[in-house]
């Protein structure tokens, strides 16, 4: 497994210093201090190495993501912490990556299903969390997933590399946070009239 993971490390290094396209898997094999032959044993092209590349960092982005919330009692603080957490590892992982879009088009084109799939488990991670709020009587919401997606989808900016590439943390965390205060507003539990409390 150890090797595995520096052959990952050492790709990501080099599809982001020279893009998908220019590195080659001689080239990731001199890094790892291997031969080719070797690195085919673990990798059979450079298409795998970079599918489990992006695996690896959604899945860690979504694990830092559900860790931080499940640390939150308050349901809006989980959501927050959800929220902020993955912006947070995503903007160290792509603000620094000279190349960004052969990668992109790379798994938009040939691996979107690998994407819906994740964003499945996102959306399942965010209806956890309204679960919770509505459960503490945080949150007013009558279909959980489907609140969960339309976060998703209004938070998908704080997930897109390019964006992530191009604009300061700062500007970023203080979009989100004013989005949170809306979806704080708009979540907020109603009385018996039907009004927010």
């Amino acid at each position: 497994m150890a090797v595995r993971t520096s052959i990952i490390d050492a790709a990501e290094r080099r599809f982001a210093d020279y893009g998908y396209h220019k590195t080659t898997m001689a080239e990731i094999a001199g890094d790892c201090d291997m031969s080719v032959g070797n690195l085919y044993r673990h990798f059979r092209n450079k298409e795998a190495l970079a599918v489990a590349a992006l695996q690896r960092q959604l899945h860690a982005k979504l694990d830092a993501g559900i860790r931080a919330a499940a640390d939150q009692e308050d349901a809006l603080a989980a959501l927050e912490a959800f929220l902020l957490t993955r912006l947070r590892l995503g903007h160290a992982h792509f603000a620094g990556t000279r190349h960004l879009y052969d990668m992109m088009a790379l798994i938009n084109n040939r691996h979107r299903d690998l994407l819906l799939d994740f964003e499945k488990q996102v959306i399942a991670a965010l209806a956890d969390i309204l679960q919770q709020g509505v459960k503490q009587q945080r949150f007013h919401c009558d279909n959980a997933q489907q609140t969960a997606y339309d976060i998703h989808q209004a938070t998908l900016r704080y997930n897109n590399p390019a964006h992530l590439k191009f604009n300061p943390l700062e500007t970023l965390e203080n979009d989100l946070q004013r989005l949170l205060a809306l979806l704080d507003k708009g979540l907020a539990p109603r009385n018996h009239e039907g009004e927010k409390r």
